[in-house]
């Protein structure tokens, strides 16, 4: 399936306004640090978001973004659907032909419905992972990458002293 790069960079978006704000103040230019991308894209990604109800925006010296919803009550579906089509012929370029063909006349309609369930199942799937989720998942991470870095810091500070 067709996805941009859109829905993954608003998920980063999403996930990084759900962890540093209301502690800190969150704009375009420190996420656009974060994903490594123009500000500009993802002030556009941010219109999109606040479009769909997922983000709230305002402007000025100490403007910035802030969920509009809680992590819990947003998921992967309403990120995919703010940034990009859940269109069947759109996600997957299905073509219809005029042709006499007897499998050009019957491709279209032989085809779409399992590309339909395809986007059904992508949408069950994507439901149940919320941005709670992730940030539970990214805290466990973290705590792992910490735990390591602890750990070689003690082995080097062991090597040192032996």
């Amino acid at each position: 399936m067709r996805v941009s790069k859109r829905f993954p960079m608003a998920v980063h978006c999403l996930l990084f306004v759900a962890v540093l704000s209301p502690k800190k103040r969150v704009t375009s230019t420190l996420v656009a640090e974060s994903t490594e991308s123009n500000a500009v894209t993802i002030r556009n990604i941010f219109l999109d978001l606040s479009d769909k109800g997922l983000l709230i925006a305002s402007a000025g010296k100490n403007g910035g973004v802030r969920l509009a919803r809680e992590p819990k009550d947003i998921n992967l579906w309403d990120v995919y659907q703010a940034v990009e089509t859940n269109d069947v012929e759109e996600i997957f370029k299905l073509h219809q032909s005029d042709s006499d063909c007897p499998v050009a006349q019957n491709f279209y309609q032989v085809l779409y419905p399992h590309m339909a369930s395809a986007v059904d199942a992508m949408k069950e799937s994507m439901e149940q992972v919320t941005l709670e989720t992730l940030m539970g998942e990214l805290k466990c991470r973290l705590k792992e990458m910490n735990i390591g870095e602890a750990d070689k810091a003690r082995r080097s500070q062991a090597k040192d002293e032996g």
